[in-house]
């Protein structure tokens, strides 16, 4: 059963810390240890390519840890 609070979240935009689209969350990890969301997990913009990036790939989106992002809100903004 998915979290109201995560299917707010899936399909917003993710950006690089210079306002640049990277692409839209698609599905967060969570640490079942801690409760805690680890990883997010985002499908690239047509114009970005996926394997250049500094983050796994996982199902074919890209793994970007969550001590990556620097605010989480309407757009999800990444330190880097």
């Amino acid at each position: 059963m998915a979290s109201s609070f995560g299917q707010e979240m899936l399909g917003r935009l993710v950006q690089d810390k210079k306002g640049k689209e990277l692409g839209k969350l698609t599905d967060l990890v969570i640490d079942v240890s801690n409760g805690e969301i680890s990883e997010l997990l985002i499908r690239c913009a047509d114009n970005i390519d996926a394997s250049r990036l500094p983050f796994p790939l996982k199902d074919g989106a890209v793994a970007i840890p969550s001590t990556e992002v620097a605010t989480f809100g309407h757009v999800i903004l990444l330190k880097i």
